[in-house]
């Protein structure tokens, strides 16, 4: 007897009709990361296929889900490590007992970090600039952002972390003027940040907040080029020494004015989903040396180097009291007894009345990274000590 295979679409389409919809603040993320699993291991459907049949089933959610997230929803299923089982017997045996385990989420392993760094005990600040391709010292806020972004493109600057941010910079062809940011180095008393990726600056409705509207969410990002990378849990150096040993594309590396170290890895990933796989693939190995399992997202705030944080305001003095002048009352008299009715000019203000702080300092720099750790590359020292030795060598053949 010839009996046709069971269609996976169609069973799957009836497992949705069981289903119960994602209702949000009543585990409607879980709900739905379930679902998708099921796609997509289960019934083993491709992405096209489970993104038709989730889309279906979102119907019924409350609210419904926006596209893109669902997308995310798939690919992180994909990507995601099957269920372990374990049969006390065999699964055909009366009475076998399946049992199932989750993979364990990957956690800070302070050993393994201090076992990575140890291999490296030079790797500092110094270590570091050394190796930057271009000079951290001279680098102002804005020519930072200028070497890592392209002529077109706009990047959001912030003083309030909550807010839509204060200016959206637009990147042009040179000359530009570097210092056009440098009103920002003092005088923020939080620091200031700016969105890792390029936007366009517009505001847009966000699906993940009601539909508020706003030009810091992914609806307005323009491309998904770096994904950032911060510890606040691991040793500064310690965690220095580690990251410089890993084969990234790493294009910068600056404090945030106190213990974590933020490092901007370079993915030029096609879309959002896309760069979440990417950075899934790398989180397990940086959440063990010390990365914040909460960041490595595809739109998240860094910290701008150049600037500084926690720096305390001008003082308030208590102005004196000055009794009131009549108009013919002169203000002071001169070596001859001469009145002088001219006042003198106000002191200048002090250069920058804010003092203190930590610095959110540049330690490396480099707009086209490749795959080569850093601890190999050749410092700009020895780089310089090749290029005279071959200008000697050439100059020494052109003599003979």
């Amino acid at each position: 007897m010839n009996l046709k295979a069971p269609d996976p679409i169609e069973q799957a389409r009836k497992y949705l009709r069981q289903c119960p919809p994602a209702i949000s603040g009543q585990g409607g993320h879980t709900a739905t990361f379930r679902v998708a699993v099921a796609l997509v291991r289960r019934f083993g459907l491709n992405e096209s296929a489970a993104l038709l049949l989730l889309l279906e089933w979102n119907r019924t959610c409350r609210p419904p889900w926006d596209e893109s997230d669902l997308r995310y929803k798939i690919a992180s299923a994909l990507h995601s490590a099957p269920k372990a089982e374990s049969v006390s017997s065999s699964p055909r045996a009366k009475g076998a007992r399946i049992v199932k385990s989750r993979r364990a989420e990957p956690k800070f392993e302070p050993e393994a970090l201090a076992r990575i760094a140890a291999k490296l005990p030079a790797a500092d600040y110094e270590f570091l600039k050394a190796r930057s391709p271009i000079c951290p010292e001279t680098q102002t806020p804005a020519t930072f952002l200028n070497h890592l972004y392209r002529p077109g493109e706009k990047v959001i600057v912030f003083d309030v972390f909550e807010s839509q941010g204060r200016h959206v910079c637009h990147w042009s062809e040179p000359p530009y003027d570097a210092g056009c940011l440098d009103h920002l180095r003092t005088g923020c008393l939080k620091g200031v940040w700016f969105l890792s990726n390029p936007v366009d600056g517009e505001f847009h409705p966000n699906p993940r907040q009601g539909n508020k509207r706003s030009r810091r969410s992914e609806e307005s990002v323009t491309s998904w080029r770096y994904l950032l990378v911060e510890s606040d849990q691991a040793e500064p150096l310690p965690w220095l020494a580690a990251v410089v040993q890993l084969p990234l594309r790493i294009a910068a590396i600056y404090s945030s004015g106190r213990r974590s170290i933020h490092v901007l890895i370079r993915l030029d990933a096609t879309s959002k989903t896309d760069l979440d796989v990417k950075a899934a693939k790398l989180k397990p190995m940086l959440i063990t040396l010390g990365a914040d399992p909460k960041g490595m997202k595809a739109v998240q705030l860094t910290r701008l180097p150049g600037c500084y944080r926690d720096q305390m305001g001008p003082a308030i003095q208590k102005m004196p009291i000055v009794r009131k002048r009549l108009v013919d009352e002169p203000l002071e008299f001169d070596a001859a007894g001469n009145p002088i009715w001219t006042p003198k000019p106000e002191p200048p203000p002090p250069p920058n009345p804010w003092t203190g702080g930590k610095l959110q300092e540049l330690f490396y720099l480099n707009p086209e990274p490749d795959m080569t750790p850093i601890c190999q590359k050749p410092t700009q020292a020895e780089i310089y000590q090749k290029w005279l030795a071959d200008v000697r060598s050439k100059n020494g053949e052109i003599c003979v």
